[in-house]
């Protein structure tokens, strides 16, 4: 407390290095890029980057042009940096013959009524800075009219859209939870004296990422907020100490060291569950799991930083401006809600249970959308552009096959069993190109180097079908089963089967999640209070409501992203858990001295329900409103769901938790160190 001065010089010059580390910190918007290495599709993936340069491509749609200006388009294409190559009818065809008189395969894939379609590839993957500078010069170059869509396409727009919308998530958050602190405080300075010392914390956290490289588009988008709204507990557990601790000491020096040795034990606690689990989520087989899991705990631990070093000094620093400008808590007290809820407390026990049955039922059930497309704002031009090139072509959906070079004959073999499936639509191979019993060393070195190289040889299989549809599932399956009984070695990419191996790790990364998260918490709390049946008890009152929680978006028959029930399940426990932790800390102290249990009962209420509520309410502060104005899906539904999720908690807590702990009591008081048996619940 005597160097305050130092603390905070010292935090702001780490301050300058953490921002110089947000600005070189990379952000990836290819979610498929956090998919194992190990998987046969990222296997294939790596080999035609390596072997055919070949990664992201996208598709222009020509309406209404002659070829000659078609042609003029494509090489202007050509010339842009980081362009490949553009793949047209005029590589397979002289165009200047009738389209009557060209290959009919050809000529069904390269034109449809009055449109012709033009591939263009990239020299790196979709996710790179080249491809996205090549992308906004290709839209230089292209009229409003031509519909322009893929991968690389997507997931420049979301690029363009996240980037502009992350300063109004801030924004929103910072405001609404301020208005929410100085509603449920006495001064209107301590909240902005939080969000001075939270803020250095998301700073410091985010500046650190640079030991990554780079986080996801998801992580940059929630990581902050999420931060902002589930530590700022820590900063009110701290201030309302201390505001006890002054009545006893005349010193605020003494009173904020007994205010931070009285209040490391819950905060740590706090912080360890909540810990637990974003640390659950690392677990996940999905790379975005340990991108968020670790970047959320590490802002977690800041934040708990921050608690003991820069809050204090602010807050003993500002403390006369603070006691000049009190004014009396906005929010009521719960002492006649407690009442209440005591009166009908089997009611809203029962109520909880029968929404907890059919929701724990529903939640299994939900729809997931998995492709980067279904992100994107449904008015996007990249969505909307690639949907209408969908409906032309029904072909933009490309799954690469790629096998050891063990000539055209046994690659043909492959060929005629897969366009037997039904969601192919084409096949573009060598062997398709060029007679079989043609010696492939007479082709042309640029023809042949095209699907041909470093020992290994690919071709791309054409669906009818988008690339999380159930039917493409199936055919990438069937295609997988038809290479391994032709080839011993075989990888089946692009983004379908990409897209496929992300739908199969879902249930076991959310089983994993679950399992780690609830075990962490479980002995967290165990050993917190020396028990062993309250840590199940807390743990199922929040996990119904978890349940309730995911079973909404299944009631109003809407799909949600395939990352949201791992994400909200690890994250809702471990950021609401502690609202039970303080109703079960203060029912505790409330059973040593008040005999009559419903009585403890209600005063506990009464007690917890201001800070309970307000946490709360900075939750879904920090959250709703960024749920409200998010174009980007995955985002929206996320923030939407957490926010949801700590309002259907607090709910769960105070209206279920009292009566769990009147039918438990005795089990709890047998199974707790220090846990008051005595007396009885009155009528």
């Amino acid at each position: 407390m005597k160097h305050r001065k130092a603390v905070l010089a010292l935090f702001l010059a780490l301050l300058i290095s953490s921002v110089f580390g947000i600005f070189l910190t990379r952000e990836n918007y290819d979610i498929l890029s956090y998919m194992p290495n190990y998987l046969n599709s990222r296997k294939g993936e790596e080999i035609l980057e390596e072997n055919f340069n070949l990664s992201g491509q996208a598709f222009l749609v020509v309406k209404d042009r002659e070829m000659w200006e078609v042609k003029d388009i494509k090489s202007r294409i050509e010339a842009v940096d980081g362009v490949k190559d553009v793949i047209w009818v005029d590589d397979f065809e002289d165009i200047i013959l009738p389209m009557e008189f060209m290959n009919p395969d050809i000529r069904e894939n390269f034109f449809s009524g009055r449109s012709t379609i033009l591939q263009i590839q990239f020299v790196d993957n979709a996710r790179s800075e080249s491809t996205m500078r090549a992308i906004n010069e290709i839209r230089k170059i292209i009229d409003r009219d031509m519909l322009f869509g893929g991968e690389p396409v997507i997931m420049n727009d979301l690029k363009v859209i996240t980037s502009k919308e992350m300063v109004y998530y801030m924004v929103i958050a910072v405001i609404s939870i301020y208005l929410i602190l100085s509603a449920s405080m006495t001064s209107f300075i301590e909240p902005l004296l939080f969000l001075v010392s939270i803020g250095i914390a998301i700073l410091l956290n985010m500046g650190t990422n640079i030991i990554k490289g780079e986080i996801s588009f998801i992580t940059a988008s929630i990581a902050a907020v999420m931060q902002l709204g589930v530590s700022m507990d820590y900063s009110i557990f701290l201030l309302h100490r201390f505001e006890e601790e002054r009545q006893k000491h005349p010193n605020i020096d003494d009173a904020m060291v007994a205010a931070m040795s009285r209040t490391g034990v819950p905060v740590m606690g706090s912080a360890l569950t909540t810990i637990a689990g974003f640390v659950a989520l690392m677990f996940m087989k999905n790379g975005i799991g340990r991108d968020l899991g670790f970047v959320l705990a590490k802002g977690i631990i800041f934040s708990l930083l921050m608690n003991i070093t820069v809050l204090p000094c602010l807050i003993l620093m500002f403390s006369k401006y603070a006691d000049r400008h009190r004014h009396q808590p906005i929010i009521p007290t719960f002492k006649r809600v407690s009442r209440w809820i005591v009166r009908f407390r089997w009611v809203f026990l029962v109520i909880i249970i029968v929404l907890a049955v059919p929701s724990f039922l529903a939640q299994r059930n939900l729809q997931y959308y998995y492709s980067i497309e279904h992100y994107l704002p449904e008015n996007s031009r990249a969505a909307v552009d690639t949907d209408k090139i969908r409906e032309s072509f029904m072909n933009t959906e490309v799954v690469y096959v790629v096998i050891p070079d063990e000539g055209a004959i046994k690659e043909k073999e492959l060929i005629d069993r897969i366009e037997a499936l039904d969601a192919v639509d084409s096949v573009a191979a060598l062997s398709q190109q060029v007679d079989v019993t043609i010696p492939e060393n007479f082709i042309p070195g640029d023809i042949r180097e095209r699907y041909v190289k470093g020992n290994y040889r690919y071709f791309e299989v054409r669906l009818l079908t988008p690339a999380d549809d159930p039917r493409t599932f199936e055919a990438v399956d069937r295609i997988r089963e038809a290479a391994g009984e032709v080839f011993d070695e075989y990888y089946v990419t692009g983004s379908p089967a990409l897209t496929r191996d992300l739908a199969g790790l879902v249930e076991a990364d959310n089983r994993m999640v679950s399992i780690i998260s609830i075990g962490l918490i479980l002995a967290i709390i165990g050993f917190s209070y020396m028990s062993l049946s309250l840590p199940f008890l807390l743990v199922l009152v929040i996990e119904m409501a978890i349940w309730i929680n995911l079973s909404i978006p299944y009631f109003q028959g809407i799909t949600v992203s395939s990352l949201t029930p791992i994400v909200i399940g690890a994250i809702q426990l471990g950021a609401t858990v502690d609202y039970a932790i303080l109703f079960t800390s203060r029912y505790k102290e409330n059973r040593e001295r008040i005999k009559d249990r419903l009585e403890a009962i209600r005063q506990t209420i009464e007690d917890t329900g201001r800070s309970v509520l307000t946490s709360a309410l900075t939750m879904i502060a920090a959250t709703l409103g960024i749920a409200l104005i998010a174009s980007i899906k995955a985002t929206g539904e996320l923030t939407m769901m957490i926010g949801r999720g700590a309002a259907i908690s607090m709910a769960v807590i105070f209206l279920g938790l009292p009566s769990v702990f009147l039918i438990f009591d005795r089990l709890i008081g047998w199974t707790t160190k220090s846990w008051a048996r005595a007396g009885k619940a009155s009528k």
